[in-house]
């Protein structure tokens, strides 16, 4: 066709050179070309359409030579494209129209996908344009890429925003949005709803990290800023953002993301605590070791004037006060201890009715609270260590006092009984004491009770989210458990599971010191707990010495074999500082003399040691503070002797 054109004799010199010119187009266009003439029936119906001219770039895109190619009707020459049945409809508008038309098809068969212009001339019409196959897959690639980021960005709570520095205008993403607890259209585009929902103190900051990062390519863009969400509340968000420049460098727009690190910032908080607990607890610990070393001297010595004879009568009442003074001391250092750093449980058989009573009845004195007992009177025997029990239920009583600002009754009972194999607080079936302690408050929240006892969760404003959480500890390492139930405007009631026992508590000690014979060492490093242990030892009828570090105690130790007078037994302190410990000393005395009768002294109540002192190879412990009488009966029953039948009383 176009070659008829350039060949028509009756065209003026212009035109033939314009045709030139469009023939020149036509085979050098990189687009494809392709002109086909209408294939029609009798009844004049499309039936298909064939090709009358084809450019260079069509050719080498369907790999033919025009010769072989020109004739040829469509469905001849792509025939796994079904070319025919797919642009039908395409052609037979265009023809109706008369008018050009922009397509864009996917041939199957051929997988490939053509974006053409077709154009009626007559019985023919002209298409021209591209293979964007390869485009098509780029582009399908990127929008999957481009999904996956959003998939991600939305799993991982990731908010977006666009800044553009010409309009001031801010694009928020959904997410950024759903952080701040606002639904899509409730944000509008603008820098204004970012700015008056940063918080006052860090808005000056947050800007000035901007407009640094604006003026200085090289300073990124990262912050921690808090931002109040629509509930009112402030949530730590860090931010990051690029700035896009124009090809002069200046800032066009500023991009970013922000991720809520609320959570995050709570568990650093919790870090942070407990190191803070973990240096109260070493603090504590090192208190009361230092606290029952002196409590040791006072009622280690009134244990000796009570031995001495012709003392005064009206002495008797003031050395017991004393005692019992050494006893309550002990007994609250014992419970910072707990408090401070947990502990493993020193488990006795006790009766803990008495205790019950003792420990709410101190706790609630001075308080607007009135406590109401009710205990059973054949409540069953426990396997336990009554200090810590005690901090439980000084714990819960708390609990109750800080729940009824204005007074109340905390009802605390105490019983026996039964859980089966399915009972709810997931304790093995058997006899149990439980021990339940209600108040009249205002009761604990749904949202809050799941946490009740998580470690740091309080919903006071001064609390430390310890005291549910010590106490959950304990029963959890006394084989119990602890529970809790709930309503709003109605109060708490907490319930305490712990394992009975049919073991009779042991009576109290006979306050009568029990004599021996024998030699002893005592390792201790404070020179008044070593004084008092020889005096003691010396009051018992044993020989005694005493050292102040390990280094002594072997070389004692030893001299005494060689001399053919060893010790009977050994007392060595737990914690020397700057030295090895009773553990270890005992180790290196093993090594020498597997046979060495030991025992554990100790002013720390939480150590694994004292614990379960047979375990470490002691035979025997002693807690201190501890007075004449304890330390005789302990060492009576180490070496075999009993209070009669040839040991002596001292009284």
């Amino acid at each position: 066709m176009l070659a008829g054109m350039a060949l028509d004799p009756s065209a003026t010199e212009g035109t033939v050179s314009r045709d030139l010119l469009y023939r020149s187009l036509f085979e050098h266009s990189p687009m494809e070309v392709h002109i086909w003439q209408l294939v029609r029936d009798e009844q004049g119906a499309l039936l298909t359409w064939r090709l009358v001219e084809a450019n260079a770039a069509a050719l080498k895109a369907w790999g033919l030579r025009l010769e072989d190619a020109v004739g040829r009707t469509a469905g001849d020459l792509f025939p796994d494209a079904d070319t025919v049945a797919t642009l039908r409809p395409m052609v037979e508008e265009i023809m109706a129209s008369g008018q050009p038309l922009q397509w864009e098809r996917a041939f199957a068969g051929a997988q490939q996908i053509f974006r053409m212009m077709s154009i009626p001339v007559g019985d023919c019409f002209i298409s021209t344009g591209f293979d964007v196959t390869a485009e098509r897959q780029r582009q399908q690639a990127l929008e999957h890429a481009l999904q996956s980021v959003t998939q991600a960005t939305l799993a991982g709570g990731v908010g977006l925003w666009d800044w553009d520095l010409r309009t001031n205008e801010v694009h928020y993403s959904d997410a950024w949005k759903r952080q701040l607890g606002y639904a899509p259209d409730e944000v509008a585009d603008s820098f204004e709803e970012w700015r008056v929902r940063v918080h006052p103190d860090d808005l000056e900051p947050t800007l000035a990290a901007a407009q640094a990062s604006l003026e200085d390519p090289g300073q990124p863009y990262d912050v921690i800023v808090r931002m109040r969400h629509r509930d009112g509340s402030y949530r730590w968000i860090l931010g990051q953002a690029s700035v896009l420049r124009d090809e002069a460098g200046r800032p066009r727009r500023m991009v970013g993301s922000q991720i809520d690190i609320t959570e995050r910032r709570r568990l650093e908080d919790r870090v942070r605590e407990a190191q803070k607990l973990e240096s109260l607890g070493t603090l504590a610990a090192g208190i009361a070791h230092d606290f029952n070393n002196l409590l040791t001297a006072v009622r280690g010595n009134v244990s000796l004037l009570r031995a001495m004879p012709l003392a005064p009568p009206e002495a008797d009442g003031l050395l017991k006060v004393l005692e019992d003074a050494t006893g309550r001391a002990a007994a609250l250092t014992k419970q910072l201890l707990t408090f401070a750093k947990g502990g493993a449980p020193v488990r006795e058989v006790a009766s803990i009715g008495e205790l019950i009573v003792d420990s709410a009845t101190f706790v609630a004195r001075g308080s607007k609270a009135r406590c109401e007992f009710a205990i059973a009177s054949d409540l069953a025997a426990v396997h336990a260590d009554v200090g810590q029990l005690s901090q439980v239920i000084g714990n819960l009583v708390i609990n109750a006092i800080q729940a009824m600002p204005q007074g109340g009754a905390i009802r605390i009972g105490a019983g026996n009984t039964r859980l089966g194999a399915e009972h709810a607080s997931g304790l093995p079936a058997g006899p149990y004491v439980q021990i339940t302690v209600a108040d009249e408050g205002g009761g604990i929240s749904p949202a809050d009770l799941p946490h009740i006892f998580d470690p740091f969760f309080t919903t006071k404003p001064q609390g430390s989210g310890l005291g549910l959480s010590t106490s959950y500890a304990i029963l959890a390492r006394h084989g119990g458990r602890i529970t809790v139930e709930s309503t709003l405007g109605q109060g708490s009631l907490f319930t305490l599971f712990l394992p009975a026992t049919d073991a009779v508590p042991r009576a109290p000690a006979v306050p009568c010191a029990v004599a021996g014979t024998g030699r002893i060492l005592v390792m201790d490093d404070d020179e008044t707990i070593r004084v008092l242990a020889q005096r003691m030892l010396e009051r018992l009828g044993y020989a005694a010495d005493a050292c102040g570090h390990g280094e002594e105690a072997l070389a004692l130790y030893g001299r005494a074999r060689q001399a053919g007078q060893p010790y009977d037994a050994v007392i060595l302190d737990l914690t020397i500082p700057g030295h090895e410990g009773g553990a270890q000393v005992l180790a290196r005395l093993r090594a020498h003399d597997p046979q060495v009768v030991a025992i554990v002294a100790s002013g720390y109540a939480d150590d694994d040691v004292l614990a379960h002192h047979e375990a470490h190879g002691f035979r025997g412990r002693l807690q201190k503070p501890f007075d004449l009488t304890t330390l005789s009966v302990e060492l009576a029953r180490v070496l075999g002797l009993a209070p009669s039948g040839g040991a002596r009383s001292t009284a």
